[in-house]
C-alpha cells in the first residue's frame, strides 16, 4: 500500500491508463481528468524540458478547475538517447527507426511531475536507465503489429508486449511507465514527518 493511499482521492490530469493504473494497483484511490497544454518546448535538457510539460499541464489544469487545491498530478515523460530527446513516434515508420535504435542499446527515461497538495505545486523529475535486447526487425514489426506503440514515448510501454525486449531497468520501473512512484512517495512522506514535527 503507498503513502499516497493516505490523501484521499487522488486527481491524476492525465489520460494515460498506465499512469492511472500504476496508482490503483498501489491502492490510491484515484481518477483521471485529463488536460490539454501546449508540448513545444525549447529547453534541451531532458529533466527540464520533462518538468516544464508536467508544470504546463498543472497549470492547465488549475486555469480548468481553480478552486481545487488537489491532491493533483501531472506528469511527462521523455526519453535520451544519444544526446537526442525522444518523445512519442510519429508515425509506424518512426517507430521502428526508434526501436531499431534502442536495440542492444541502453536509454535513459525522463519522466517529470507536479504535485499540487493543500494548494501548493511540487515539481520534480525522476531518471531510470533501460537496456533492450538485440532485436531483429520481425521482431520489431511483430511488436508494431499490435498498435502498442501509438502514443508511447520511444515507442513502446514495458508493461505490455514490449516487456520481453527488456534486458534490465537500473531505477524506477514506474518512472518507465511513465509516473516517478518512488519520488512521489519520498515527496509526501516528507510532508507528512514536517506536518508532525512540534514547532520549536
Amino acid at each position: 500500500m503507498s503513502i499516497l493511499s493516505s490523501l484521499g482521492q487522488v486527481i491524476l490530469a492525465s489520460a494515460s491508463p498506465a499512469r492511472l493504473q500504476v496508482l490503483r494497483e498501489a491502492g490510491v484511490d484515484a481518477i483521471s481528468m485529463p488536460t490539454d497544454a501546449d508540448e513545444h518546448c525549447l529547453l534541451t535538457e531532458a529533466g527540464a524540458v520533462v518538468e516544464e510539460l508536467a508544470s504546463r499541464k498543472m497549470a492547465a489544469f488549475r486555469q480548468a478547475h481553480p478552486d481545487c487545491v488537489g491532491p493533483v498530478i501531472t506528469c511527462d515523460t521523455l526519453i535520451s538517447f544519444k544526446g537526442h530527446l525522444i518523445g512519442k513516434p510519429r508515425d509506424r515508420q518512426d517507430a521502428f527507426e526508434q526501436l531499431s535504435a534502442f536495440s542492444g542499446q541502453t536509454h535513459e527515461v525522463f519522466s517529470g511531475y507536479n504535485l499540487l497538495i493543500n494548494g501548493q505545486v511540487i515539481c520534480g523529475h525522476d531518471r531510470a536507465q533501460v537496456t533492450f535486447k538485440t532485436l531483429s526487425g520481425k521482431q520489431i514489426n511483430g511488436y508494431l503489429d499490435s498498435g502498442e506503440y501509438i502514443g508511447a514515448a520511444g515507442s513502446y510501454r514495458i508493461q505490455g508486449q514490449a516487456s520481453r525486449f527488456i534486458l534490465s531497468i537500473d531505477g524506477d520501473t514506474d518512472t518507465v511507465i511513465g509516473i516517478p512512484m518512488k519520488k512521489l512517495e519520498e515527496l509526501v512522506s516528507g510532508l507528512r514527518e514536517r506536518s508532525s514535527t512540534p514547532q520549536k
